[in-house]
């Protein structure tokens, strides 16, 4: 009892509310796209918020071993593998993003208690965007590094799932991405100018 009262006093206050919200709004997350999953349509968007749901269960589970190996002091949790943190791959880095507005539309939405694919895709990648910048904030509140690596690693899978689910909606006219004239577009890009070449600084100039 007391060797794991010692081993518990690694740990902030904070960084374990911390720890603990992030669970928390990960096995929600979890339960909303395999719920959203049920619904879709489409059987390209049902596979891939499947995937996405198992990733989060898998990352979710190797939070949960984490914060039971670090109570018990005795090990550390194995880090996580790409195959704990993957979802497919297969639907954002084989097609190109279409630029421009191809005739975009907004559904008025209903009032029915059904959902439409497009609903569902936005809900999903709002939860990832989320995620992600949650993810990386809470990170900066754990002073344990192994917690710290999880919540940014969340982080990041968050990201790459939210590029995924974008890239879908792109494909689809769901999220269309207006453009500048080229000439606007050219001139915004060449209007910084590199700084002038600095002289070296004498080696021990501040000592």
């Amino acid at each position: 009892m007391n060797q794991m009262m010692a081993g518990s006093q690694r740990f902030g206050a904070h960084e374990i509310i911390v720890m603990n919200e992030a669970l928390s709004s990960k096995a929600a997350a979890i339960e909303l796209v395999s719920h959203l999953a049920t619904l879709a349509q489409d059987p390209q968007l049902k596979t891939m918020l499947d995937q996405q749901a198992h990733a989060m269960y898998n990352a979710y589970t190797h939070g949960v071993n984490l914060l039971q190996q670090s109570a018990a002091s005795t090990q550390h949790a194995a880090p996580m593998t790409d195959g704990m943190m993957q979802a497919s791959q297969a639907f954002h880095m084989n097609t190109e993003p279409k630029l421009g507005l191809r005739q975009p539309s907004m559904p008025a939405p209903a009032l029915n208690g059904q959902i439409s694919e497009r609903s569902i895709c936005g809900i999903v990648l709002n939860l990832h965007k989320q995620g992600a910048a949650t993810g990386m904030m809470l990170a900066q509140e754990c002073i344990d590094p192994e917690w710290r690596q999880y919540l940014v690693q969340g982080a990041l899978e968050c990201d790459r799932m939210s590029y995924e689910m974008w890239n879908y909606m792109n494909q689809k006219g769901y999220y269309q991405v207006p453009t500048l004239l080229e000439k606007t577009t050219q001139t915004m890009l060449q209007q910084f100018q590199a700084p002038a070449p600095q002289p070296q600084m004498q080696a021990g100039a501040y000592q």
